[in-house]
């Protein structure tokens, strides 16, 4: 029974499991929290925070569980990876581990902007437009805070497509489009560091994405392939070559 539950299938599918999920709560809590503080002026975003604020609590309360869940995911893919290269699925962990403490302490600035949003103390004591631009300040401070995210959404994907490249366990394609995915994340960090504001970034940051999605659906329809077939496949390709 034990060695079902730690089959290398299971495990797979286990993480994409865990991976779906986590990027689904991530990418809803991120929709649901824009189209709250869509407004572009401060006041009309504390005024939409405070109409809405079950919604926001709820935005948040799924960035957390979405965080937590992916380094559930992280560690899944450790486990289904190590044999490969077990100091590179270390750095991989690390990288994932590193990455939900910073989008943890990120969200931190959402606690602030919604308590000053919807207490009317803070109102009283600061003024009406002071408030206001409090609450604007720690959104931005959080936008801000994504940024840096878009680091470690990138850096992690390094090992991890050199883990499933080097497995043969995977498709050369899937871990072709994980390598692009890191990429495209870290090229989008240094795009939106240095050039914020710069027309089609959000739309080329889709791309990284698509990588990751990719990746995760393989895990979840296939599986991954056993190590002895993977390993059976060099030596086919060279008998073929005629080495």
């Amino acid at each position: 029974m034990r060695a079902e539950l730690t089959s290398p299938k299971i495990v797979a599918r286990a993480a994409g499991s865990l991976y779906l999920f986590a990027s689904v709560c991530f990418v809803v809590a991120m929709m649901v929290r824009s189209s709250i503080i869509k407004a572009s002026d401060a006041a009309g975003a504390a005024s939409n925070i405070r109409s809405s604020a079950f919604t926001f609590r709820a935005s948040l309360a799924a960035d957390l569980v979405s965080a937590a869940v992916f380094l559930l995911a992280g560690l899944a893919l450790y486990v289904l990876l190590q044999h490969v290269h077990r100091l590179v699925a270390a750095v991989m962990v690390t990288l994932v581990a590193v990455q939900i403490g910073v989008l943890y302490l990120n969200e931190l600035n959402l606690y602030p902007a919604l308590a000053i949003a919807t207490n009317a103390r803070y109102t009283r004591a600061l003024g009406t437009d002071a408030s206001s631009a409090m609450v604007m300040l720690f959104l931005d401070t959080y936008r801000n805070g994504l940024v840096i995210a878009e680091l470690f959404f990138g850096l992690w994907l390094v090992p991890l497509s050199y883990l499933v490249l080097k497995s043969g366990q995977f498709p050369l394609l899937v871990g072709i489009l994980l390598i692009v995915a890191a990429v495209d994340w870290i090229g989008q960090f240094f795009v939106d560091l240095l050039a914020p504001g710069l027309p089609y970034v959000a739309a080329v940051g889709q791309i990284g994405g698509a990588g990751e999605l990719v990746f995760v659906a393989w895990l979840l329809i296939f599986g991954i392939r056993p190590r002895r077939a993977a390993a059976r496949e060099p030596v086919m390709v060279r008998s073929l070559g005629g080495g």
